[in-house]
């Protein structure tokens, strides 16, 4: 497995899924606090082999494993499962399920 691309770029100022909101309908349910604590991963970064993300622009491709040779590119918006909750990586899943009108079969958050 490669090593973690963001572990050798630390000063690297990251933007959160809260600034993009408005530009992916998958986001638009979760509150600000959720969206602040799901980090982008900055463009011109390459994923690690073998670490599962999400491409906020392509919602049907909403949990993959990179290959090691994909990049992020300019205004392409991804996140990284290792670097979200586990809860808001679920709820980000049925989000993407919610847009592309499937149902999701994955359980849902208790409520509160």
């Amino acid at each position: 497995m490669s090593e973690d691309p963001m572990s050798s770029r630390p000063d690297i100022d990251r933007r959160t899924a809260k600034e993009v909101r408005a530009e992916h309908r998958v986001l638009l349910s979760f509150a600000d606090k959720d969206l602040a604590a799901m980090p982008l991963i900055p463009e011109g970064i390459r994923l690690a082999r073998g670490g599962w993300y999400l491409d906020l622009h392509n919602p049907a491709k909403a949990d993959f494993p990179a290959t090691g040779d994909e990049t992020v590119e300019p205004g392409q918006h991804m996140l990284a499962r290792k670097e979200v909750s586990p809860e808001l990586w679920d709820e980000l899943r049925r989000a993407c399920d919610g847009v592309l009108g499937r149902p999701s079969m994955r359980r849902l958050r208790p409520a509160v």
